[in-house]
């Protein structure tokens, strides 16, 4: 008689090649159904004194209309709340009423921002500088707009730090505040203890920073 051949690696070869269908399926599934607004976005990194095209990317909308629009960091410069307020001849209570709870780190930002659409009757872009952050990556510790210290430099740009750009035209270099965040224990530390740092300048559908690297001297 002849002995029977086991039959357990037939079967474990038709799991096998079914469980490679499956993830083909899954990956096919995902890649057709899952909206490209729940996928990780593409990322792009630029440098200081380079114009960064937003090419419709956005920070919290499609409505920003930012197809035509471009942003430049020109410099930024770190310092304490102090400085900065008599830098630019503003109260300090604007960054907190209780001096022991103030941010540790202010970054002054110098941006410049153009809009290269020649047509003005179609022109709706906007920059939304609510959301623009400065953080390096993996770490929880970041610079965020400061809403009242902002409204104080720029009046007219109301508390959604939102603003237009004529077409054909370049703002020129303008100074806009970030600050280190301040929780309900008191100020966070060690906010310029890493570097390189990234100013994002826009979330969605491509990730867009511009890297900052290591000042040669921070504020004491």
């Amino acid at each position: 008689m002849y002995a029977t051949r086991p039959k357990r690696p037939l079967l474990l070869v038709a799991l096998a090649l079914l469980l490679t269908a499956g993830v083909g399926l899954r990956i096919w599934w995902v890649n057709t159904h899952i909206p490209p607004t729940l996928t990780p976005p593409a990322l792009e990194v630029y440098q200081i004194g380079q114009w960064v095209p937003l090419e419709g990317s956005f920070q919290f909308s499609d409505d920003e209309h930012t197809e035509n629009f471009h942003v430049q960091l020109v410099d930024i410069d770190f310092c304490t709340p102090q400085e900065f307020a008599q830098r630019y001849n503003l109260e300090l209570s604007l960054f907190g009423e209780d001096e022991a709870n103030l941010p540790e780190y202010v970054a002054d930002l110098t941006l410049n921002f153009r809009n290269d659409s020649p047509d003005e009757a179609s022109d709706l872009g906007h920059i939304l500088f609510m959301f623009y952050k400065l953080f390096t990556p993996g770490s929880l510790k970041t610079f965020f707009p400061h809403p009242i210290v902002n409204a104080a430099m720029h009046p007219e740009l109301g508390i959604k730090l939102e603003f237009k750009i004529p077409p054909a035209s370049e703002t020129g270099p303008v100074h806009f505040c970030l600050a280190s965040y301040v929780e309900a224990t008191g100020p966070v530390k060690g906010n310029l203890d890493q570097f390189p740092k990234q100013l994002q300048v826009s979330i969605t559908p491509v990730r867009k920073v511009i890297e900052v690297p290591a000042p040669d001297a921070l504020p004491s």
